[in-house]
């Protein structure tokens, strides 16, 4: 991941799967049918219940390892002399081993399972186990690099914790879009990060400010608040894209609430039978 394109690559993916969450949370909402929280979900493109967003994910996983292994680390944990080496990429390949795991969580409960909860708690520790692992890999680096990659460790527990309150809170919409928000945020500042330290045009591997400058600092993180914002005013324009232009479409009742009426019909005619026959026996000449 030490490059522009293995910034890009994952951040793309997170940006993706926030954005693509936050339109089906407002196309869940246009319908009168009770809002649950999904981590993944069908595409209305293709008519099938299969799971496709989870398999894209596993193969978007498989990939990342495939570069950041296969390319980079050669699949070695040691050097030539023994030594520990390469451990930056299999940190890096790691974080995509947990998301594949979490797309697996994923498919194995779609196929029906009492397990439920399980998505919130694999996709915790994923963002979890991928803040730490960014955190402890700051040691010797500059105080700019220092401060992007804090700003990311502050995304993905940001990540962490909308997962686990959209599953414990699994009816509230809001829930929902704060996971959908932190996602959007994490992906492109992986993505800016990636252009902040390795900038195009340039090969003596210097980034675009200066590692040692506290207006740097500033610099930085006035952009992360700055994405923040700008994936809030994009979930206030999704939303009255919606309120504008799609209709609200209601739910069919089920069968089972249909043949409840029905018998609750039908009970009220006969009480309403029998308190007529008791008052004409008793009260022979009222009408």
């Amino acid at each position: 991941m030490g490059a522009l394109m293995g910034h890009v690559f994952p951040g793309a993916v997170f940006f993706i799967s926030g954005f693509w969450s936050t339109i089906n949370i407002f196309r869940c909402l246009t319908t009168d049918r009770e809002f649950k929280h999904q981590f993944w979900y069908h595409s209305p493109c293709f008519r099938t219940n299969k799971p496709l967003e989870p398999f894209i994910k596993i193969g978007m996983c498989v990939i990342g390892v495939l570069i950041e292994m296969g390319h980079s680390a050669r699949w070695s944990l040691h050097d030539e002399d023994g030594n520990l080496d390469n451990m930056n990429d299999f940190q890096h390949a790691t974080m995509y081993v947990s998301f594949l795991i979490a797309s697996v969580v994923d498919i194995i409960l779609s196929r029906g399972s009492k397990l439920t909860g399980l998505d919130g708690l694999i996709y915790f520790l994923a963002f979890t186990g991928e803040g730490l692992m960014f955190y402890f890999h700051l040691h010797g680096r500059d105080h700019v690099d220092i401060q992007i990659h804090t700003l990311l460790v502050i995304s993905c527990f940001g990540c962490a914790v909308g997962a686990a309150f959209a599953r414990w809170r699994t009816n509230n919409p809001i829930l929902s879009m704060g996971y959908a928000l932190a996602m959007m945020t994490h992906g492109t500042w992986f993505i800016h990060a990636g252009f902040l330290l390795y900038p195009p045009g340039q090969t003596n591997g210097e980034g675009m400010l200066d590692p040692d400058d506290m207006e740097s600092v500033m610099y930085v993180t006035d952009w992360f608040v700055l994405h923040a914002l700008c994936h809030f005013v994009l979930l206030l324009f999704c939303y009255l894209i919606v309120k504008l232009f799609v209709q609200p479409t209601a739910v069919a009742p089920r069968r089972s609430f249909i043949k409840h009426a029905d018998s609750d019909l039908e009970m009220y005619r006969t009480v309403r039978s029998s308190t007529r026959y008791t008052r004409a026996k008793l009260y022979p000449d009222s009408d």
